[in-house]
């Protein structure tokens, strides 16, 4: 690891004068085999990062049910996993972006009674809805009139979804034959109760859902979100044999320094923001 910062079986099997079988056993949990890479990974790396993702190995070993080593590998990463988060744990909102579009046109159409389309754009962070019909929900319950706009139940929708309110505005004074617009307070609490009503209404109608309904999006959260396991460095086995330390009149690094070097080694370069002071380290 010191010279090549990989495993580096030839290499190893020069010095040690033993076949790869052998070091490999002797080895043991230090290292795992990844098939992507098509060679072997030292634990601390294999186990972090978006360890769910890797954890297709499962796929992998379907088309290789004898791979022992892989199915070892998938063992530590299923291990290593963060605990998951049930359904009952997650906080709902309408709008959130990784909740799939399908999902809310189906409480669009349960809430308004017609059927909606909802799309979103990544690139311009925006959603689109349309309504295929219309219900007295839409035109007379959930709407909300000012001196100059009508905001209806889909108006009001798309704002539920951004979670934003409609500037709604009412005429004031007349001033050089204008018509001074000035904030409408409330036409705008109004929008703001039906708003949180809609968005209410979006965390019940899932709560309502069924079992394999919530296990879907359980399990979108937990492979979206909470599948990140945080790398740990340990860099104890470097040796800076170009660094004059008695110069420095220090007998070694401190162990943070060096697993800092071995991070930025890892990740193939980054920069470190690492102050050292007398008797501590940061």
């Amino acid at each position: 690891l010191n010279k090549f910062g990989r495993v580096e079986f030839p290499y190893m099997e020069s010095l040690a004068s033993r076949y790869r079988q052998e070091l490999n056993d002797e080895l043991g949990d230090r290292i795992f085999y990844n098939p992507k890479v098509k060679g072997y990974e030292i634990r601390e790396r294999l186990a972090a990062g978006n360890v769910v993702a890797k954890a297709d190995i499962e796929n992998f070993l379907k088309e290789n049910p004898d791979d022992d080593a892989s199915r070892r590998s998938l063992a530590l990463l299923r291990e290593a996993a963060p605990k998951r988060i049930e359904f009952e744990e997650l906080d709902f909102n309408l709008g959130e972006r990784w909740i799939p579009t399908d999902i809310y046109e189906g409480f669009c159409e349960h809430f308004f009674q017609v059927p909606v389309s909802v799309s979103y754009s990544a690139k311009m962070d925006a959603f689109g809805i349309e309504n295929h019909g219309y219900s007295p929900l839409i035109s007379q319950k959930y709407v909300v009139k000012g001196d100059f706009e009508v905001y209806d139940g889909m108006d009001l929708l798309h704002h539920a979804m951004l979670n934003t309110l409609p500037n709604i505005n009412s005429g004031g004074k007349v001033e050089y034959g204008k018509t001074i617009r000035i904030p409408d307070f409330e036409a705008r609490q109004k929008a703001d109760t039906l708003i949180s009503e809609i968005r209410q209404a979006f965390v019940e109608w899932l709560h309502a859902q069924p079992d394999d309904f919530k296990e879907r999006l359980t399990d979108l959260y937990n492979r979206k979100f909470n599948c990140y396991v945080r790398p740990r460095y340990d860099g104890s086995h470097q040796q800076f044999p170009g660094l004059a330390l008695r110069g420095l009149g220090i007998e070694d690094l401190y162990p943070s320094q060096k697993d800092a070097i071995w991070m930025i080694k890892q990740n193939g370069g980054g920069i470190s923001d690492h102050e050292v002071g007398t008797g501590k380290t940061h």
